[in-house]
């Protein structure tokens, strides 16, 4: 099960030398910098001397296990960004949906402007013949060439308004099928017209009105107005057509909409929950597991037995402490504490379980337990003694405390108890007994930092870098057991391996 919930395969492998600077002398000037602007506000006396060299150049796994539980950071981060995205995305293909139903509305109203442009240019067409036919009568009948005038409009005018209709029924081959035959009728007409017309003008006025009261050009007319019946039938149907398939089309665009409207309600609803969820466990448990918390990994409640090494830390001159500084320089000074315990603890990849007052209790082996817990433990342990001296050195023996840390490896149970309302994480086991009786033994010897042989062994520490404190039982124990400090300062690390962290395709 990778850590957090994060899917990681861990390869181990060494890192090079001086390929990489090491992250948590990094981190010391981090705080460094911190202490000072601190202290400045203060009015207290800063050094200004460059950071403390902290750690030992030789590198170790604690790099990278920070950077897994940064990882882990972000990875909560990015998930947060990947649920913003897909609903900017949601938004966006709504948009383009909503685009697409006001465009293809506008198809439907281009439909009816396009059947009402061909039913003008028709009527205005029979118009024309029509006009051509009434000056032709009135002519036939008077002899005045005053009523030839709509005939002699007529023709250009009826071919003005054929070349306009073929515009418009271009895309349409029944309509310019039906076109071509009108066009041929009318020709038909207005040839006749214009041979009574020639008639008339030849002085054979009986041969022009036997003509027209023959009956051919009446035909014509009639099947000119069938034409121009079954164009504007055609057209209707067409644009009625189109109609009902833009309808459709809007109709399912809309249906569409409004289902991916509920959808983004739901999903934004669903990501409100868990991000509220996600941060009200966040206020009790350590933000390492939140992720699999949240995202059901069962283990954690049920609990589980596995090896880790614990870090029992407290704060030696609290007391007096307390009694020199007034309570909220106080609260102060004890958060900028705290502060430097949880960045410790996750650059060297622990998990801090809780804070006790001054003191704390760090686990070495969350989630998932690996070969170099107890490693990274003793590397965290003699960091924060180094960066909790060099700290309070700087601000004066008014702040002038140290810790004293106990470490040990061993089983453990840890597990998740409580309601969702009020979670809280917890390891049991004798070996965090021990962790706490051998941070109270500092005190006794006069040391900062004692280690059980079990959580030296199993850091793969060299003997040699490690002074045998005593043997004698810790208080309120029977059995005996070895505890060593480091021999010196800087003594005792051991070398942790690197892992390259590869993310899955």
């Amino acid at each position: 099960m990778p850590a957090c919930g994060v899917p990681l395969r861990v390869r181990a492998r060494l890192r090079r030398p001086g390929t990489t600077a090491d992250p948590i002398r990094r981190a010391a000037s981090t705080l460094w910098d911190t202490d000072s602007r601190m202290h400045r506000a203060s009015g207290m006396a800063v050094s200004t001397a460059p950071a403390p060299d902290l750690v030992d150049p030789a590198p170790d796994a604690a790099s990278v296990r920070a950077r897994m539980a940064a990882r882990v950071q972000r990875s909560l981060r990015s998930r947060t960004v990947a649920w913003m995205t897909v609903g900017f995305a949601t938004i966006l293909v709504m948009t383009a949906i909503a685009l697409g139903a006001f465009v293809y509305q506008q198809r439907g109203i281009d439909a009816v402007r396009h059947t009402v442009a061909v039913d003008g240019r028709l009527a205005r067409v029979l118009s024309a013949v029509q006009d051509a036919e009434t000056g032709q009568r009135g002519y036939l009948l008077t002899g005045d060439e005053a009523f030839l005038l709509p005939f002699t409009e007529g023709r250009p005018n009826a071919d003005r308004q054929l070349d306009l209709l073929r515009d418009l029924v271009r895309d349409d081959p029944d309509q310019k099928s039906d076109l071509d035959a009108l066009a041929g009728l009318i020709r038909r007409k207005l040839d006749e017209i214009g041979a009574s017309v020639a008639l008339m003008r030849g002085g054979d006025g009986a041969a022009a009105r036997a003509s027209v009261a023959g009956g051919r050009g009446k035909q014509v007319m009639d099947a000119i107005r069938d034409r121009v019946r079954l164009m504007e039938a055609h057209e209707a149907d067409r644009m009625e057509r189109r109609q009902a398939i833009v309808s459709r089309i809007a109709l399912a665009i809309w249906v569409l909409v409004g289902a991916l409207a509920v959808l983004f309600v739901l999903f934004a609803a669903s990501a409100l929950r868990e991000a509220t969820r996600r941060n009200r466990l966040s206020r009790f448990l350590p933000q390492e597991l939140v992720l699999r918390l949240a995202d059901g990994d069962g283990s954690l409640k049920a609990g589980r037995r596995q090896q880790a090494a614990i870090v029992f830390i407290d704060m030696r001159g609290s007391t007096a402490l307390a009694e020199s500084l007034d309570p909220h320089r106080l609260s102060e000074f004890l958060s900028a504490f705290r502060r430097r315990v949880t960045r410790l603890a996750r650059l060297r990849g622990g998990v801090v379980d809780k804070f006790i007052g001054d003191g704390a209790l760090v686990v070495f082996g969350l989630p998932e337990p690996g070969p170099d817990d107890a490693a990274r433990a003793l590397a965290f342990a003699q960091d924060l003694v180094a960066v909790i001296a060099r700290w309070t050195d700087r601000a004066g023996p008014t702040e002038a405390v140290r810790i004293g840390v106990g470490v040990h490896y061993g089983e453990v149970f840890c597990g998740i108890i409580g309601e969702e309302a009020r979670y809280e994480f917890t390891v049991l086991g004798d070996a965090v007994n021990v962790a706490a009786r051998l941070e109270q033994a500092t005190k006794l010897h006069g040391v900062p930092i004692l280690v059980s042989e079990a959580a030296r062994r199993a850091a793969g520490a060299p003997a040699a870098a490690w002074r045998e404190v005593s043997r004698e039982p810790l208080r309120g124990r029977r059995e005996r057991m070895a505890y060593h400090t480091p021999a010196g300062p800087g003594a005792g690390r051991a070398d942790v391996p690197l892992p390259t962290i590869e993310t899955p395709p």
